[in-house]
């Protein structure tokens, strides 16, 4: 009993598929079937039209004389476009008794049961019938009229107009008109036979529906999964884009180079021998210089990040008499704060710690006398500060003009000017000045305090991965 009840069972649900399946093809498929009629005697009905990569897109009728007569069959088979217009094909079409004429081949121009839609007449949507394959759909219905059916003798017998969309009442054809031979036995068989061939022919008709109906859900499915392939693919660029936005710490190693003009106390020595006399006085060493650091973005895809930055630097004098060497590393805190990651405007503060160490030996001339100056430093720099960040380009690219105060371990605090700008998400500028900036060293002898101004010069380049 359990097994006949889930045979029944099964059974319901693949008649509700196939149903389904069926009803979806109707109202979905591009192959459009010509609603099935019987005037005097001739079938007309099967037709459907096809596909083409080129030329244009065929429509035909399905002919078939049911009569006991040969019969001359004329009228207009036409196609209504997804433009709107309409394109007719007339045909005149003689039939012997139980004899059938298909539109066959559309491009066969000698069948007047079939018409061709060109492109210049309607352009046409384009559908896909496999996953990588798509042709063109131009008709939207195909429909007859001014059918006439003339007998053998040329009498007319019967004239219609059939229009689309009428309801088919049955697929079986209408022998209602057919002439009946005198012998009944004959006749009982004769329509058994032609009802059986009718209903073979509704089947098959049926089963090229489905057919139909599942190329054409087959198509939607797989245009539907190369359509989020494509999207994918697509968005895989802005993806990597924005990568860096993603990720709670981001890395930027850089390299570059600059100049530096740095104050500093020189001692010179007194010549033996001369009335020149021993004294100390600010200067400045001012000499190329090689940077490299890392900078640690966190949390750049939020409002509020803030950033790490390691860094050092090394400069050597490179004028004629002067030897020295200048050493600088330390590391600053900078936090940003916006609307948004990619607010237009952020504010920042900045502060950090500075370490410098270098020492210079430089040979002059005093009334006409040779002499030498000697000086070294070693101090830290405590650097505190704030601006505005001007960005484009998702953060990649920004103006960041700002005020800081830097106070040395010995000395007097300076307020120093700074402008970095960041041309891409490679290169970057910045430079940094103040005036009467703090000379610090060693003083010897008598200290004769010179005005000196500080500036840095950098342009570096991100080698990480962005």
């Amino acid at each position: 009993m359990s097994h006949r009840f889930n045979s029944l069972k099964t059974s319901l649900v693949l008649l509700l598929l196939i149903s389904t399946v069926i009803g979806f093809s109707q109202k979905n498929s591009p192959w459009k079937k010509l609603t099935n009629q019987t005037v005097s005697g001739v079938y007309l009905g099967l037709g459907r039209h096809q596909y083409s990569l080129d030329g244009g897109q065929g429509f035909s009728v399905y002919l078939k004389n049911y009569n006991p007569y040969p019969v001359v069959v004329s009228g207009k088979v036409i196609a209504k476009t997804l433009c709107g217009s309409e394109v007719a094909s007339t045909f005149t079409t003689t039939l012997a008794p139980e004899q059938e004429s298909s539109g066959g081949n559309y491009a066969d121009s000698s069948n007047s049961q079939t018409g061709v839609v060109t492109k210049d007449e309607c352009a046409g949507k384009k559908t896909f019938i496999s996953a990588k394959h798509a042709v063109t759909n131009r008709i939207q219905d195909v429909y007859v009229k001014d059918v006439v059916v003339q007998g053998g003798n040329g009498a007319q017998i019967q004239s219609s107009s059939l229009q689309p969309n009428i309801p088919v009442k049955s697929a079986v054809p209408n022998f209602s008109n057919v002439v009946t031979p005198s012998n009944p036995n004959t006749t009982f068989y004769k329509q058994k036979y032609d009802s059986l061939t009718g209903v073979v022919g509704f089947l098959k008709e049926r089963n090229v529906t489905l057919q139909d109906s599942l190329i054409n859900l087959k198509s939607q499915i797989s245009k539907g999964i190369d359509f989020k392939k494509d999207s994918l693919l697509q968005s895989l660029p802005a993806i990597k884009k924005k990568d860096k936005y993603r990720k709670i710490v981001f890395t930027n190693p850089y390299i570059g180079i600059g100049w530096e003009h740095i104050p500093m106390i020189l001692n010179q020595d007194s010549v033996t021998g001369t009335n020149v006399k021993a004294s100390s006085t600010s200067d400045a060493s001012s000499h190329p210089i090689l940077i490299g650091g890392v900078i640690f973005n966190f949390f750049d895809s939020l409002p509020v990040s803030f950033q790490v930055n390691p860094f050092a630097s090394y400069g050597i004098n490179l004028g004629s008499g002067t030897c020295g060497n200048h050493f600088a590393g330390g590391g600053l805190l900078r936090l940003l704060a916006g609307l948004k990651y990619n607010a237009p405007v952020k504010l920042f503060v900045e502060g950090g710690i500075i370490y410098r160490n270098g020492s210079l030996r430089k040979n002059i001339t005093v009334s006409n006398i040779k002499t030498q100056q000697t000086g070294s430093y070693e101090y830290n720099v405590t650097r505190i500060g704030g601006g505005i960040q001007y960005q484009w380009n998702g953060g990649n690219a920004y103006l960041r003009p700002g005020i800081f105060l830097e106070t040395p371990s010995i000395g007097t605090s300076t307020s120093v000017l700074s402008l970095e700008v960041q041309f891409s998400n490679r290169w970057k500028a910045a430079f940094n000045y103040a005036d009467n900036y703090f000379a610090v060293g060693t003083k010897k002898y008598q200290w004769t305090d010179n005005t000196q101004n500080y500036f840095n010069l950098r342009l570096t380049y991100n080698i990480g991965k962005y």
